[in-house]
């Protein structure tokens, strides 16, 4: 029980911090925000100020703002400078903007909190992918197991997701290839597996027992998907402690692109959906993560919530400025076009496109969350 009211409270703070940019930025150029609410509907409570209705809704999950204008199927007034399909479009792109920054700065302002706490290094990272991060001295640590296959014989052993590979049989392993060499001619034979848990400030460090099942080429294999995990010092001088959280920032805005980019390049050469979505998480792996941070005691607790508030949010502006139809980013090439050629594009197509985008979304959720629920089983 826990656990869910932490979930829900961490993302409706989260889509909250999203809203209220779209909902301040809005009123600054003087559009007209006709609803604030709290929650998804139906509504419960409501109350007008000025021009805006703030209610408070049955579902306390996050939060929605509605501009004057947004609606293809409202009648108003072409002059009316108050509506948002009136305005100035660098003005309105200014709106669909603010929702990723004020993630952004939430992040920034967490990221801060938590070099504070953890004498500005960061807790350990998978790396799914190579990437050259620009900032930081970044630290090569073990193999982090970061996914399952279904029927895992490690997940059965009572591994995981975060834990890291360190040594097998008494033998030092140190990258994914060390780990497979280690297994290779393992298979139906017990093997030891010592485990260290890097995002606890006090490693935890447990052995399991084992047995290798094979794979398509008879190699032993353990079932699970390995990268390497890395962590990030930003304490090297004072400048990089002073502007470490934008610095981190930007370092995991652009492998989050890297890694998209490349999760995608492998989506259509396999002409399959499932490099994406098992290098994403749904609710149901949000879920499962936040019950793993709540397991651990005290500070780790703590630098664990602050390290995956600040992450989650990351991950929403980035997901949220794709140039997907339905998101924000889909949105701001619309009226990035109308500014550029001076053309508006039908409000019917439009829309049209942001439903079958937000359709085509949701069909990678619940396969994301198929995914998710195998793996916790």
């Amino acid at each position: 029980m826990i656990t869910l009211i932490v979930f829900i409270l961490i993302l409706s703070l989260l889509i909250l911090i999203h809203e209220l940019g779209h909902f301040f930025v809005a009123r600054k150029m003087d559009v007209r925000v006709d609803e604030f609410g709290l929650g998804i509907p139906p509504r419960i409570w409501g109350k007008k100020i000025g021009n805006t209705v703030y209610t408070i809704n049955a579902l306390p999950f996050g939060g929605f703002v509605k501009l004057a204008g947004e609606d293809e199927n409202e009648v108003f007034d072409k002059n009316d400078l108050g509506n948002f399909a009136n305005i100035n479009p660098w003005k309105r792109i200014l709106i669909l903007v603010a929702g990723v920054t004020m993630n952004v700065v939430l992040a920034v302002t967490v990221f801060y909190i938590f070099f504070g706490i953890n004498n500005f290094r960061t807790s350990s990272l998978p790396l799914l992918y190579d990437y050259n991060f620009k900032y930081g001295r970044v630290i090569k640590n073990n193999t982090v197991i970061f996914g399952f296959e279904e029927g895992s014989v490690t997940q059965k052993a009572g591994v995981g997701l975060g834990e890291s590979i360190v040594e097998i049989n008494g033998n030092r392993v140190f990258n994914v290839y060390d780990v497979r060499y280690q297994v290779k001619d393992k298979v139906g034979k017990e093997i030891w597996v010592k485990l260290l848990d890097t995002k606890k400030i006090k490693s935890a460090v447990r052995e399991v027992k084992i047995v290798p099942t094979a794979d398509s080429k008879g190699n032993g294999f353990l079932g699970v998907a390995l990268a390497t995990s890395i962590s990030i010092d930003y304490g090297g001088s004072l400048i990089s402690k002073v502007t470490s959280g934008f610095q981190h920032a930007f370092n995991i805005l652009g492998y989050s692109l890297s890694t998209f980019s490349q999760l995608i390049s492998s989506s259509v050469t396999q002409k399959s959906v499932e490099p994406v979505s098992m290098g994403v998480s749904g609710p149901v792996g949000i879920f499962s993560v936040v019950g793993i941070i709540l397991s651990y005691k005290g500070l780790d607790a703590v630098l664990g919530l602050l390290d995956f508030i600040a992450i989650l949010s990351l991950s929403l502006a980035f997901i949220n400025i794709l140039p997907i139809p339905a998101l924000d980013g889909g949105r701001i090439i619309f009226v990035l076009f109308e500014a550029l050629t001076k053309k508006k594009v039908s409000p019917k197509f439009e829309n049209n496109l942001h439903k079958w985008g937000m359709i085509g979304l949701l069909a990678l959720t619940v396969v994301i969350t198929t995914k998710d629920v195998v793996n916790l089983f």
